[in-house]
Order: C-alpha cells, then sequence, then structure tokens
C-alpha cells in the first residue's frame, strides 16, 4: 500500500523553500536511491539533520507493504533526549502532526518497521521574521468615538495586535531669556527708511546688516527689498555662552507670495552655522531653533529667504534661551497591544473625541511577532460625515410637526461639480435614491441640466434658496423620502402633509410625473421596503413646454395632503414618505422637485407650532 501527501508528490530531491512571511518548508524525497542530503537511513531508521529553527509541524508520507507495517516517532530538542511524539501503521488514515508552541524540536528519528518505508518527509520551521501587515484602511465608518480598521492578512502569522494611543507631549520647557532684542523702540514707517538712517537713536546699535529698514509695524525690522535680499547680525554676546540653547524669534512674511526659507544661525569666529531654516506665513508666528554650541562673542544671524527675489520679511523679536525643550510626543495607550486573533478587522468604540492613532502587528507561533505598521491618525475630534440609516424621532418634534425648505443645501452645492450627497446626513433623516440603491451625489443645477441625477436647485449658484430635484431619464429612476419613528410611547397618526410640487426643466416634450407615497413599516430599511407596500397620495404631472417658451422661475404648485382619519402609527412603528420621478419611456423629461415640506402628526395632544428646517 503506498499513500502519497499531496505536499510532496512533486518534490525530486531535498531542498530547503524560503515561503515569505512564513515558516520555512524543508522536505527529503526518500524515492531516490541515496537518502537526501543530512540525512542517515540504515535498518529501517530514519535520521533527520538538526534544523536550525523550532519545528512547528511535520507530515510523512510512506508505503507499507502490509497491514503490520507501522513506525515509531522520536522528536528531539536541541542537544536534548528524544521523545516519542507518534506511533503510527500503515493502515491509519496519514501522519502530520502539529507540535505545541513551547515545544522546540530540531530533528527527527523515524524507526519503520514490518515493510514501511518513507516516501518523504516535511517539516515547518518557525520563521525569524513576519512580514509588517499591510494595506492598512480605516472605513468610512468614523465617529466622535469609534471607527473600523482593516487590513490584509499577513502570510504565516497566527494572530494580530492591535494598538490605539494619543500623543501626550512630555519634557516640554520654555526655556530662561538670556538674551532678547524686542525691537521695542523702532518706529513704524510707511516709507523705505535704511536701519542705519534712523535705528542707532532707537537702543539697536551693534547690529550690522544688509538692506534692513524701518517695518510698517511698530517695533518691528523689514529685512529684504523687492530687488534685493538682506541680513541682519545681531551685536556679539559676551555673556552668553554654553550648549542647549535655543533662538527664539518671531517673524512673518511682509506680503503674501513672498519666500517662506528663512535661514537663521550663528556667527562664530568670522563662520556662519546655519541652525535652521525658518518657514513663515503671513502672520506673525514665534518659531524656536536650537543652536549649535554657543560661544562667548559669537552672534545670531537672520537672513531674508533666499528662493525669492521679492523677499521681505518683518522680525520683531530676538531671544536666545537656556534651557528650552520642545518636547516630544509619547504615546498614551488607549488600546496597547489587544489580542484579535486570526482576525483582520476591528471595531473600536468608547474611545475619546480627540485625534487617535492607530497600527497593527502581525504575531506567528513561538512568540514571532513583526514590527508595527505605521500609525495612521484618525480624527474622531473632526469626524468626516458618512450615511447612515437613520429616522426622525417623532418625540423631538416641537408641536409634532416637521417642516424641511433644503435651503442647507445651498452652502454645499455654491461650487461647481458632483458633490456628495450622504443619505441621513446631508440633510439630516433624509434618504436619496437611484434604481433603489444610494444616489450618492448631488450638484447645484437651475433646470437645464440633461443628465440624470439628484440637483440643488436654485435660480443661480449663489442663491440661498434652495430645493430639492431630479432629472429622471428613461433608464433611471430617482427617489428621495424620510422616514419618522414613533418612539413617543402611544399610538400617534400622520394627518397632514404640504409640499410644493416644481417644475424647473421647460423643454420637455412628454409628460412626467412627481409622486408621493406612504407606507408604516414594523422595521426601518429602505431598500427591503424600497418597491412593494407603498400607497399613493397624491401625484403632480409636468406641462409640456416648447423649446421657445421661456420660463425664468420655476412652476410651483401647493401639494396638500390630508388623509381621511389620518395614517396610524404604533408605539415603534416607522412611517416613510417617499417622492418619485417616474421615468418616461420616450421623449425629452424635464427637471422636477420639492421644497417647503411639512408634516403634522397627531397624538393625544396635537398642537399647530412650525419650526425651522435644518
Amino acid at each position: 500500500m503506498r499513500r502519497v501527501c499531496s505536499l510532496c508528490a512533486s518534490v525530486s530531491f531535498a531542498f530547503l523553500s524560503a515561503v515569505a512571511a512564513g515558516p520555512t518548508i524543508q522536505t527529503a524525497d526518500f524515492t531516490g536511491a541515496e537518502p537526501p542530503a543530512g540525512w542517515t537511513v540504515a535498518n529501517g531508521e530514519y535520521r533527520s539533520p538538526e534544523y536550525a529553527g523550532a519545528v512547528d509541524k511535520i507530515v510523512l508520507c510512506y508505503a507499507g507493504s502490509g497491514a503490520s507495517a507501522s513506525a515509531t516517532v522520536h522528536a528531539f530538542p536541541a542537544n536534548e533526549e528524544g521523545v516519542n511524539v507518534a506511533t503510527f501503521t500503515a493502515a491509519s488514515s496519514g501522519a502530520s502532526f502539529d507540535f505545541p508552541e513551547s515545544t522546540a524540536f530540531r530533528s527527527f528519528r523515524i524507526a519503520a518497521a514490518n515493510g514501511l518505508a518513507l516516501s518523504s518527509f516535511t517539516a515547518y520551521v518557525a520563521s525569524d521574521s513576519l512580514d509588517v501587515p499591510s494595506g492598512v484602511l480605516i472605513s468610512n465608518n468614523v465617529t466622535g468615538t469609534s471607527f473600523d480598521a482593516a487590513w490584509n492578512a499577513v502570510e504565516g502569522a497566527t494572530g494580530y495586535r492591535v494598538y490605539v494611543w494619543t500623543n501626550a507631549v512630555t519634557g516640554a520647557s520654555a526655556g530662561t531669556t538670556v538674551w532678547q532684542e524686542t525691537f521695542a523702540n523702532s518706529p513704524a514707517k510707511t516709507t523705505t527708511v535704511n536701519f542705519k538712517d534712523e535705528f542707532t537713536d532707537y537702543g539697536t546699535s551693534g547690529w550690522e546688516y544688509s538692506k534692513a529698514y524701518a517695518s510698517i509695524s511698530y517695533g518691528a525690522v523689514r529685512i529684504g527689498t523687492t530687488s534685493d535680499k538682506g541680513y541682519l547680525v545681531s551685536p556679539p554676546l559676551t555673556h552668553v555662552s554654553g550648549s542647549g540653547l535655543a533662538l527664539r524669534i518671531t517673524a512673518w512674511r511682509q506680503t503674501t507670495g513672498d519666500g517662506t526659507d528663512m535661514p537663521v544661525g550663528v556667527v562664530s569666529g568670522g563662520v556662519t552655522n546655519i541652525a535652521g531654516v525658518v518657514a513663515l506665513g503671513d502672520e506673525p508666528a514665534t518659531i524656536h531653533v536650537a543652536l549649535p554650541t554657543f560661544n562667548s562673542g559669537d552672534r545670531i544671524a537672520i537672513f531674508s529667504p533666499t528662493n525669492k527675489s521679492s523677499a521681505r520679511v518683518i522680525v520683531d523679536d530676538v531671544a536666545v534661551l537656556s534651557g528650552y525643550s520642545a518636547g516630544h510626543p509619547e504615546p498614551l495607550y488607549i488600546v496597547n497591544g489587544l489580542d484579535v486573533g486570526a482576525a483582520t478587522a476591528h471595531s473600536f468604540s468608547g474611545l475619546p473625541p480627540v485625534p487617535v492613532s492607530f497600527a497593527v502587528e502581525a504575531y506567528g507561533r513561538r512568540g514571532v511577532s513583526s514590527e508595527t505598521t505605521e500609525a495612521v491618525v484618525v480624527d474622531l475630534a473632526n469626524p468626516d460625515p458618512v450615511p447612515v440609516l437613520n429616522a426622525c424621532p417623532m418625540s423631538s418634534l416641537a408641536g409634532n410637526i416637521y417642516h424641511q425648505n433644503f435651503n442647507g443645501t445651498a452652502a454645499l452645492t455654491s461650487s461647481s461639480g458632483d458633490k456628495d450627497l450622504l443619505n441621513g446626513t446631508t440633510v439630516l433623516y433624509w434618504q436619496w435614491f437611484k434604481n433603489a440603491l444610494a444616489a450618492g451625489t448631488f450638484k447645484w443645477n437651475a433646470g437645464s441640466g440633461t443628465t440624470g441625477g439628484i440637483y440643488a436647485l436654485a435660480t443661480n449658484q449663489s442663491e440661498t434658496v434652495r430645493s430639492i430635484g431630479a432629472y429622471s431619464t428613461k433608464d433611471n429612476e430617482f427617489s428621495f423620502g424620510i422616514a419618522f419613528t414613533n418612539d413617543t410611547g402611544k399610538a400617534m397618526k400622520l394627518v397632514s402633509l404640504a409640499y410644493l410640487s416644481q417644475q424647473w426643466g421647460f423643454k420637455n416634450s412628454t409628460n412626467q410625473t412627481l409622486s408621493v407615497a406612504v407606507k408604516v413599516v414594523d422595521n426601518l430599511d429602505w431598500i427591503s421596503a424600497y418597491v412593494d407596500g407603498w400607497t399613493e397620495l397624491a401625484s403632480k404631472e409636468s406641462d409640456v413646454y416648447g423649446t421657445g417658451d421661456p420660463h425664468d422661475t420655476p412652476v410651483s404648485t401647493s401639494v396638500p395632503v390630508n388623509p381621511e382619519g389620518g395614517i396610524p402609527i404604533a408605539p415603534g412603528q416607522v412611517l416613510m414618505l417617499k417622492w418619485t420621478i417616474h421615468s418616461l419611456k420616450g421623449g425629452t423629461p424635464g427637471m422636477m422637485g420639492i421644497d417647503d415640506v411639512t408634516v403634522t402628526f397627531q397624538g393625544s395632544v396635537g398642537l399647530s407650532i412650525r419650526i425651522a428646517g435644518w
């Protein structure tokens, strides 16, 4: 009888094969005339070489001449006595052994009897390293206290550990001022006044300069001109020396667009050593630069930017500090090495609403771990909006009345191009669909659009008044709707609905309709409930206009809906309203939309207070 293992059926001789980020597979083939390299075979005993690393698993392929054929496997740790790990017969189902992580077997002896012979042997030796997980992805499901993370699997890894932390700055020190020049007596000048002409009278003697002028700001100096660069060098600082000093300087660009790379440094023994290059902005900023070893008599040098011909900068305050430290970030772990097993994704919750960092590492057998991934910062303080499936709670409605005018979309669509249209978020509680799937984007239009989609409608793009609508072609159907959940604990009913049905496109060659329908469900799920079970409440048919018919404003029609007896909503139930622009089978459609939606409910107490939209 011969058993053939799939792992060794194609092996012709002993070899070593390094599998990326996983165990090293070492295989020996015994079907040839000579034993595999490193092995000895004599009197039915097979002795393996000693492997460099601990073996996690072995697989044996063998042939036996009878049912009594058998073998005993002894395993040996390095320089230790062997142990009997298995005995098997040719009639057994196969020979494959996994070893516990705590057992570091390095070599093997297989004693065969009664006609059993090995055909191959495979050892899995633990790798010394694992690849760092790749493809780290933070999903769109980010809130102020939670986020989801995922990453690619690492070959050879048996699990993963995740980390979440904030950065706490430690070691910060403001330092002690050992020398300072504030230019406090420098006058403000609207015209160019050279530093040498007036500044010696204002307590700034001893400075060297080139192209240095009075600034338009009091207590400041301007360096550089529109056609030349300049510098400002302090008097010798005979009372300052030592290491660990820092330069504090307040500076900014005089005009927007001037150069930004202002070098600063120390002049020592006639040689200028640049300590740092300061990036300047349009507003005054205080910058700290570590100085090299400072000798008594050295001077501070400040240069106008070198990357612009127009390089005018303002210097307001210069100081040398001792004991200054900017500090450094230290991780403050919120989640520290949480073992998530073999999963390649994890959801985090209950986090502080601040920017946090995320990283993950892989681990394998016998304590082998990868490096952690580069930190990915997740800003929980300002999470990006995401689509959500939500319903307006009736308990939040003052007077049981809801109103929406869609003017809040004006800020989003005040510039050209597609904008994100997030269900439940862009307009709170509203959902937008193209053929029963989330529409995803919308843009501004004044009614002339001919591409199917959702639009924020207004007479011009700067107009703050908006309605919402769609251009619905024969191949696509667009709908939008809102749901209300009865969380009041008592029976409620929809008693009235009112909205403006609008027609914006006036080059349509055939009629289309804009209808509203209602549905009461036990659980909110727009997609599963999208098609069936709706009751139409009202429908408005568009008018047909010729190409030459002028229309500067939309045609708006008030549509009141007053269901007889109201539409009941039991406690816990959800009422859904859906407006649909029905597709045309032929002809040219027009743009249609809705505005000023008012929904009134009634329970044990029905009030009539109108509230503003979002």
